[in-house]
């Protein structure tokens, strides 16, 4: 399988660029971790809260700037409080949830 070829020229990194944030790697890796828990994909995480998949990809690649709405939606399908989603997990917790 070949390589995978950056977005040249498409503007991605520009219009998306990675967030640098302790709390934007934290929403990143938790809802990601929550939404393997539910062995959904992010096709149905974003089914289940109304947006398109690559918002979810996105928020897990912690590209994204998500509204409030839009985190009040993964929290309670995720079944967790909005706080939570924010939350560091310990590296040894990260580890058992891969």
């Amino acid at each position: 399988m070949p390589d995978r070829v950056p977005m040249a020229g498409s503007g991605f990194e520009k219009r998306f660029p990675a967030r640098d944030s302790v709390a934007a790697k934290a929403l990143a890796a938790n809802v990601r971790r929550l939404r393997k828990a539910k062995s959904w994909t992010q096709d149905v995480l974003a089914a289940e809260i109304d947006v398109e998949q690559g918002v979810i990809s996105r928020i897990e690649n912690g590209r994204a700037n998500p509204t409030l709405l839009v985190l009040e939606a993964l929290a309670k399908k995720l079944e967790v409080r909005v706080d939570q989603l924010f939350e560091i997990q310990s590296k040894s917790k990260r580890g058992k949830d891969r």
